[in-house]
Order: C-alpha cells, then structure tokens, then sequence
C-alpha cells in the first residue's frame, strides 16, 4: 500500500518555493537575489565610481561646483606635460611608468573632473530648487495636510529647506542607517544636529530624543532639533528641557514664515553671548563630552582650539527656538 502525501505544514501553506537546482540556463532561472519568504526581489544595481562622485560634489553649494570646474580642468591639464624622465638604466624604468601615469591621468581628468563638478551643480541647483518648492507648497496650503501628505524623503527635504532659509548651512547625511542624525548644521561657530520623525500614527516618545542625545554628546555638537509630524509625548518633553534639544511640530515649518512676514517682533529675545576671558572673543554654548559634567552645556571660545578658555553657564540655556 502506497503512503499517503504528506500534507504541508501551516507555515509553508499558501506559498510554494520553487527548486532551482534542475534549471541549468539563465533563461530558466528566476531574477538574481533571492529574499526571505520565498519571494524573488530585484537587485539593487551598485553605483559606478563616476555616480558616487558626482553625488559627493553635489552636497556643496552649486555655485562653489561651477567654480571648481574651470580649477579642476587646468590642473588636471597641468598633468599632461609632467616632465617625462629617460630610462637609462633598469633601476629608472619605474621613474617613466610613474611619469606615464600621472600623464594619463591629467589627460582624461581635464575632461572627466570638469563634468563631474558640472553635473553635481545641476544636481545641487535642482535639489535645492525642488526643496523650496516643497516647501512652498506645504505653505500655500492652510494647516499640515500636505506635510501630511509627504514622504518621509520630501519631509526631510522640506526641513531641509526651512533651516537653509534660516541662515543655517544645511548638509543631509547619507542614505541608509543615520545614527539618529539626518541633518548636520552650522552656523556661527556651532554645529547642531536634526533628527526628522514623519510619523502620522503615534506619537514621537522618549526614545527618538534620547538618542538624539547619545550622538549630540559623543560627537560634541552644540545642540539639537527633533522635527515631527504631530505631538511629543510628555515623557519626551521632559527629557528634551535644558538639554539644548528643541522639539518641533511640523506645522510651525508653514506658519513661522508668515509670522516674520507680518514682523511681528520676538518677545525674548536670547541672551548675549560672553566674551571669552583670555582673547575677548564671543563664546559659544557647547556639551561636556567627558568627565563628570558630561552632557552638561558650559561657554567656550569660538576661536577653539586657538583658545581654550571655558566659562560656567549661570543661566538657563536658551532653547534653539531663539536662536532660528
């Protein structure tokens, strides 16, 4: 008597694998990667070195890429006429291979550097361009429907584009895991970090903030911004108090605009900054990052590390809605 089928398990009903090990051409084989769940993605074609160049020069400001261009273009074209040594014994054949190595490379790098730095400034131009018109766009609009609306990308372009309208410069980390960091600025000596949160469902908690936390304090950055879609909770709000980290609704991305517009006046203004005690330069607030005031905010120099010089804060540490 013949057995009986065995019937499949609960867990592998509903979906069947297909054995691949008969197909011997790649006519036959199903698509490249293989995912968990029996499911076949698409691979994810790798970046040349030319794509990953050009997207590095279009983190600068176009104009400084035009710029860049004509430089990159005569040095390069400097390389060509290198000084061509004569091999008159064996130990000189290694003198002309390297002479002929920095020819070849002056002579495609006069072409290739200038249309890198070209391409990264129409990319820089655009993007710049496409951010002021997110941003435009969730303005004409009245309340948050189209930040809503976003993806978490736009929405991180649409901050990107409020604090380059304050007078920040704005640089965006690179795709992938960011750390609790998606945008780095400056600005007069100071260098805070911003974590963007575009989540419609729930309510920003503790955790996002104290990470924030964690890399302001490792890496020494003056301070920081976690920018949300809806409410923090209080838990949140608390830990965020006196840390130099300011909570931000998305909706005030729409409305500060047209408070400055109407100019209407600030009613705190922040404090004076100190001048350093040794050079008389202004301080800046920065973090502890070690010893037993870790994490604490204290003055120190602008002109670090040409001047050490610290000052205790005796005050409350303003919040970063005064300072934008």
């Amino acid at each position: 008597m013949l057995a009986p089928e065995p019937t499949p398990a609960p867990a592998e009903a509903g979906r069947q694998l297909v054995d691949t090990t008969f197909l011997t051409t790649p006519h036959d084989r199903p698509s490249p990667t293989h995912a968990s769940g029996g499911h076949w993605v698409a691979r994810r074609r790798r970046k040349s070195n030319f794509e990953v160049w050009v997207e590095l020069f279009a983190k600068l400001p176009w104009a400084v890429c035009l710029a860049l261009a004509p430089i990159a273009y005569l040095g390069f074209a400097a390389l060509v006429d290198w000084p061509m040594p004569q091999a008159t014994n064996p130990a000189q054949i290694s003198d002309v291979f390297i002479a002929q190595l920095i020819r070849t490379a002056g002579l495609f790098g006069q072409y290739i550097g200038p249309t890198i730095l070209c391409l990264a400034a129409l990319m820089s131009f655009l993007g710049k361009r496409r951010r002021r018109k997110l941003l435009a766009t969730a303005r004409a609009a009245e309340g948050a429907g189209p930040i809503l609306q976003m993806g978490w990308q736009e929405f991180e372009q649409c901050v990107h584009a409020w604090f380059e309208e304050q007078g920040y410069r704005v640089a965006a980390t690179p795709a992938g895991p960011d750390g609790g960091i998606d945008l780095i600025l400056k600005r007069d000596g100071e260098r805070l970090f911003v974590q963007c949160k575009h989540w419609r469902a729930s309510r920003i908690g503790v955790a996002v903030v104290r990470e924030l936390y964690g890399v302001m304090v490792a890496e020494g950055a003056t301070g920081g911004f976690v920018v949300g879609v809806g409410d923090f909770t209080s838990a949140a709000q608390e830990f965020a108090n006196g840390r130099n980290i300011e909570l931000v609704d998305a909706s005030r991305v729409i409305a500060l605009r047209e408070a400055n517009t109407a100019g209407t006046p600030s009613t705190s203004a922040p404090p004076q900054a100190p001048a350093c005690p040794r050079c008389q330069a202004p301080m800046v607030e920065r973090i502890a990052r070690k010893g037993t005031n870790a994490g604490r905010a204290f003055h120190g120099c602008s002109r670090f590390p040409a001047c050490r010089a610290t000052r205790a804060i005796e005050h409350e540490p303003r919040t970063f809605s005064q300072a934008v």
